[in-house]
């Protein structure tokens, strides 16, 4: 039997982005704090755990997998965060983040054996890369472990398992019309992984299995081309004026279908809380949309 951990490309992915000359283009661009249509898509996504940072700015936070140069701890604090810690798996991106003043304290480490101690930080902050983690629960179990009031968990919708019509409907019209439908129910990245998607079943169990009680969900769809990440917003340019549209648009209507229930959303986002959240945090998540759920107890303990 091996039980080798095998970790995916990351740390060569990181490599490449500095002397890969087309990848280190399009890296440099997230150091880039401009109104690109990138930043714009990835500011809506960071900007779900605002009401947080509003009621709470000097709450310490640790982002985890943040190597994009601590991309998501810049997006902290341009928020308002005082307090932000960045870690990645490597730290070859982010010694460049630090040095540019993008970011402030950071360190390598390995999200599965984080080496603070517990509930070092109030809140740690992981989009986007629990799904590459070859064992992700393990991951967020470090991850409450060092946090005082919870974790933000903002990855890929399990959409296998999702019980919105249109997951059923059209594979169906598909066969219809006589076109190939495909039952792959698994997938990979380029980079290695294999892309471990959550539900919210399953964070209601990982709190419930751990005598948790209160847990938070929300939701964010997003469309990507290659690209973007060279698009000013406020471009002259009749093509790309286009593809802002078309994005926003894409966007628009992918909010409508989960509203109605049609489809499941592209992002989860969840919030795990380790004891039953402060009252102004819970009013204040609720008036911006998140559904704050009360688990269960267990009436054999």
């Amino acid at each position: 039997m091996n039980d080798e951990i095998v970790y995916d490309r990351h740390e060569e992915e990181w490599d490449e982005c500095l002397n890969n000359a087309e990848k280190n283009k399009v890296a440099l661009t997230w150091l880039n704090q401009n109104d690109t249509l990138d930043r714009w898509r990835h500011n809506r996504t960071y900007q779900i755990v605002k009401p947080i940072i509003k009621l709470f700015p000097f709450y310490q936070w640790l982002t985890v997998g943040d190597g994009r140069y601590g991309t998501d701890g810049n997006a902290l604090n341009l928020m308002g965060a005082k307090d932000v810690f960045c870690t990645d798996i490597s730290d070859s991106l982010l010694k460049i983040g630090n040095a540019h003043g993008f970011i402030g304290n950071y360190a390598a480490e390995n999200a599965e054996k984080l080496s603070f101690e517990k509930n070092r930080f109030d809140f740690v902050f992981c989009k986007e890369s629990y799904h590459h983690f070859p064992r992700p629960h393990i991951a967020l179990h470090e991850m409450l472990r060092v946090c005082r009031v919870g974790v933000v968990l903002i990855e890929p919708d399990d959409q296998k398992i999702s019980r919105a019509p249109l997951r059923f409907i059209v594979p169906m019209v598909k066969k219809l019309l006589g076109r190939k439908v495909i039952r792959d129910n698994h997938s990979f990245e380029p980079v290695g992984n294999y892309v471990f998607s959550i539900s919210k079943r399953e964070i209601e169990k990982i709190q419930l299995g751990m005598h948790r009680r209160y847990v938070a969900f929300n939701y964010i769809n997003d469309y990507y081309e290659p690209g973007f990440e060279f698009i000013d917003l406020n471009t002259k340019n009749k093509s790309e004026k286009i593809k802002i549209l078309k994005t926003k648009c894409i966007i628009l209507f992918r909010d409508l279908l989960c509203r109605v229930g049609l489809v499941s959303p592209g992002l989860l986002a969840s919030i795990l809380f380790k004891d039953e959240p402060d009252q102004s945090l819970l009013v204040a998540l609720k008036n911006n949309g998140w559904d704050v759920v009360k688990l269960p107890k267990n009436p054999f303990v």
